[in-house]
């Protein structure tokens, strides 16, 4: 198939329908089975959206004085103007450009993993989009080519709900740094699904790296305290994000890294609410409960049994 005979479309997806918290992402894809994200819509106060134009975007088709970095859209309807524009030529999303750039590595290279004959090996893909950076997504590989892999999300369905989210993303991929310099470098955003070993620690303490179920993935934080009046509810701090919640230690798992087809642990954080207070300078600092046995980073009494 030429390349002007390739057409182009754009899909919206609600990532997170929670009122307040609303995430909505615009995906751009053609009749080649290419698909990418150009825009993510975060709600940062109730009814009112904020949509940014993704770095994935801008290494494709460049920047403009119309569309760059800085680009920010308050309105739905700018937003659908734009995916017109990007889509009534048609052509191959990836015609002009070097599709290694979206999928490059850096200086510590891995390999893909190896997917197995027929597929169907479960992994874990990192979403690292405005409003779900940090999010571990849970997936089922489909197929794979030299560069891709199409996975099905097992949590997430498609925009009209009747099947389960399926898409492409890249094969080795390697994650951004983190804020913290916690994570290894040159980890990739697939790995494959911990081990049962893995997935739960009852030894936390405060500023170990922890995993927390929430809104359908498992989300990369810090441990930074407990609801002194629910021992079981730990609080955590999501840097990727910059969020807070507490959440029920059941749904909280050991968190590791996948580097060099092994896992790694991450090192503990003991000065986690020192260093979480650093970033947000000059927000007002935090002060939390400490888990039992443990000196108090601070004396407030936090109840609240919700993401905060």
């Amino acid at each position: 198939m030429s390349d002007n005979q390739v057409q182009r479309g754009w899909e919206e997806r609600v990532i997170c329908p929670e009122k307040g918290s609303r995430v909505v992402h615009y995906i751009l894809r053609d009749s080649t089975a290419n698909s990418l994200l150009v825009v993510v819509g975060i709600e940062r106060s109730f009814n009112h959206m904020f949509y940014t134009v993704t770095e994935d975007y801008l290494r494709v088709f460049g920047s403009t004085a119309a569309v760059n970095a800085r680009t920010a859209w308050k309105a739905r309807k700018y937003v659908v103007e734009f995916l017109i524009s990007i889509t009534s030529g048609g052509g191959s999303l990836f015609a002009n450009s070097n599709q290694q750039q979206i999928e490059a590595t850096t200086p510590h290279q891995q390999h893909p993993m190896a997917i197995t004959d027929g597929g169907a090996e479960h992994i874990e893909v990192l979403c690292q989009d405005s409003g779900m950076r940090g999010c571990w997504f849970r997936c089922k590989v489909l197929n794979s080519s030299q560069r891709r892999l199409k996975v099905q999300y097992c949590d997430i369905n498609d925009c009209d709900g009747s099947a389960k989210l399926e898409e492409w993303v890249p094969a080795a991929r390697v994650a951004a740094p983190d804020k913290f310099g916690a994570r290894c470098g040159g980890r990739l955003t697939v790995r494959p699904s911990p081990n049962s070993e893995y997935s739960s620690d009852n030894n936390f303490r405060v500023g170990a790296a922890v995993d927390s179920w929430w809104s359908d993935g498992w989300w990369e934080g810090f441990l930074i305290g407990c609801d002194m009046d629910a021992p079981n509810n730990l609080q955590v701090y999501f840097p990727g994000e910059d969020r807070f919640a507490t959440v029920d230690k059941k749904h909280v798992r050991a968190s590791r890294d996948w580097v060099d087809s092994r896992w790694v642990d991450i090192e503990t954080k003991p000065n986690i609410i020192s260093l979480i207070n650093s970033y947000r300078n000059p927000m007002p600092k935090i002060t939390l409960n400490p888990l039992p046995g443990t000196s108090a980073p601070g004396n407030s009494n936090f109840t609240a049994a919700r993401e905060y």
